[in-house]
């Protein structure tokens, strides 16, 4: 399929579109699938770049996933696969589970002589102001992460990828919502400003 006029539809798609009214980023779903069904490589990587937030210390990597983003996401796993007659009506079936849901995924970094048998109890929230209760996830998705061909028995993780999603709407509305990664101490690990307007 052929895109007409890329640069303006990476404007669209990158997170300073999203300040844009919604008349001018056109229709979500025909978005969705012309951006993950596209042959632009460059063009759909830097999509995804413009969700990433900044790591600092043991975080390596962060990034955030819209419904938007999903969308996007949803489309370019079934085009990898060949599969160009999945719809927008299919898209919205995929989509119900994660209506309202913002996903924040981070990867953290362990001690290299840590002994866990397990992922460490780390948790992910959002802080939504100084006065106000924070935001927690319903759950929290721990995997463990191992050194290329170093899983089996007997190995050491080292590190452990997060995963949790949150309604949107009170992430938005918080005052000064901040994205806090602690550890199994409860000490604060990492943290960063959100700015759900930046992202479509």
């Amino acid at each position: 399929m052929t895109l007409l006029c890329p640069r303006l539809l990476l404007a669209t798609m990158i997170g300073v579109a999203a300040a844009l009214p919604a008349a001018a980023q056109g229709d979500p779903a025909r978005d969705a699938l012309n951006l993950g069904r596209t042959h632009d490589q460059a063009l759909y990587d830097a999509f995804n770049a413009g969700y990433r937030l900044t790591p600092s210390g043991i975080v390596d990597s962060a990034e955030l996933i819209t419904e938007f983003r999903r969308a996007v996401l949803i489309v370019r796993e079934h085009a990898m696969q060949g599969e160009y007659s999945f719809t927008a009506n299919d898209l919205a079936s995929a989509l119900a589970p994660y209506h309202g849901a913002v996903t924040f995924i981070a990867q953290v970094r362990l001690h290299p002589m840590n002994t866990y048998a397990a992922p460490p109890a780390y948790d992910l929230y959002v802080r939504t102001g100084p006065q106000t209760k924070p935001v927690a996830a319903p759950a929290i998705k721990r995997d463990p992460i191992f050194p290329p061909g170093g899983m089996g028995p007997g190995s050491a993780m080292i590190g452990i990828r997060l995963e949790a999603s949150f309604p949107r709407a009170e992430v938005a509305d918080a005052s000064e919502p901040m994205l806090i990664i602690t550890d199994e101490h409860g000490a604060i690990v990492w943290q960063t400003r959100i700015d759900l307007t930046r992202f479509r």
